[in-house]
């Protein structure tokens, strides 16, 4: 075993390598902090079939509320592999216009905040497109009681 001697150990403290090492963790270490302490939580609506994909919808937050949440569309085929290249559109109401969600890094994941009323009770309408296969599956969403 290699020992080192004191002044050694300093020398090495002080380089600049060592000091971008340690500004990485430290960056690193507060953003796992951050995200610790959010009170906001997804919760999950549910999972339908669409073909022979799983398709999984969560909120943020949870329960959602009156107004703009974050609608997150997981969809997965055979084997659990990511469906990355389909077309998701969402809206709360009938009436609402549909509106495009966004894919999140090739990882079968889109996004979109969507609004809904404040009537206690909305019917999340999920549209898929995938090449030529299309389908809209729907999901009813209770709104949380305002405090």
């Amino acid at each position: 075993m290699r020992t080192i001697a004191p002044r050694q150990v300093r020398r090495r403290l002080a380089t600049p390598r060592f000091s971008r090492r340690v500004t990485r963790l430290a960056v690193l270490f507060a953003i796992s902090l951050a995200g610790c302490g959010s009170e906001e939580h997804s919760g999950t609506i549910g999972t339908r079939q669409w073909g022979s994909y799983d398709v999984t919808v969560e909120t943020r937050p949870w329960p959602p509320r009156a107004g703009q949440n974050e609608v997150v569309v997981m969809i997965v085929g055979d084997h659990h592999q990511p469906i990355y290249d389909a077309l998701v559109t969402m809206r709360a109401q009938a009436t609402s216009p549909w509106v495009q969600a966004i894919e999140d890094g090739h990882v079968g994941v889109y996004r979109r905040a969507v609004r809904f009323a404040a009537d206690g009770q909305n019917n999340l309408q999920i549209q898929l497109q995938r090449g030529d296969e299309r389908g809209v599956l729907d999901f009813p969403v209770t709104i949380a009681a305002q405090h």
